[in-house]
């Protein structure tokens, strides 16, 4: 049986009580509560927890085993793993969050996702913030983005590489020393308000599914 998921969360829309939010961390590792807890902003602690829920529901539905049973560690890059003997077909799986969104994937073969808010960079004009991130593109993909009408589509169109280039590296587990400028994609803007990349090594196809956190916390 192959395990799939395609979860995103608008953690904009959950405001959890004080015990809402014990329950919430009680669900996880204590290992997870610590790496949540020194977030400094809530919003970026829920995300964070939002994340690490999506992760344990779908591990829950994939092998069977109780929430409490899970145990999860890190490779060395930080990319969240089960440990070895909890599952009986391979599962590989990743989590991003940005914005208001966490967003979850799990599948059979090495899986990316990454996800970022199509904002306008902070205290910089766009052309000082391409300037300084060109050299993570190659030439083809500069073209495009560049030409691809005013700032806010050339924008969206980088973000949508980024995403895409951080997925493929979060697949292979080699982070940012893999080199961006070594991978090329073709994409095209989106009509949407947030840009979300997915890599599926074995399989090109991309399937949404929006979840929400009550219903995942009822599979704890």
């Amino acid at each position: 049986m192959v395990h799939r998921c395609r979860w995103a969360v608008n953690v904009g829309r959950w405001n959890p009580t004080p015990e809402e939010w014990k329950q919430c961390t009680a669900c996880v590792q204590s290992e997870e509560t610590e790496r949540v807890s020194k977030f400094v902003f809530q919003r970026d602690a829920q995300l964070a927890l939002a994340g690490r829920l999506l992760m344990r529901a779908a591990l829950v539905q994939a092998t069977g085993a109780s929430s409490g049973a899970l145990r999860l560690a890190r490779t060395q890059r930080g990319r969240p793993v089960l440990l070895a003997g909890q599952a009986t077909a391979p599962l590989d799986f990743n989590v991003s969050h940005q914005g208001c969104f966490a967003v979850f994937v799990m599948d059979s073969c090495p899986i990316g996702v990454d996800v970022m808010q199509l904002t306008r960079p902070c205290g910089k004009d766009v052309s000082d913030f391409f300037f300084t991130m060109r050299r993570q593109f190659t030439e083809r993909e500069w073209q495009r983005i560049t030409s691809a009408g005013d700032e806010s589509q050339q924008l969206m169109l980088f973000y949508r590489h980024w995403c895409l280039k951080e997925s493929f590296i979060k697949a292979i587990g080699d982070g940012l020393a893999f080199g961006l400028q070594r991978l090329e994609f073709v994409a095209g803007i989106l009509p949407s308000t947030v840009g979300v990349g997915l890599i599926l090594l074995a399989e090109p196809n991309l399937e949404s599914v929006c979840k929400v956190l009550p219903y995942v916390c009822s599979l704890l």
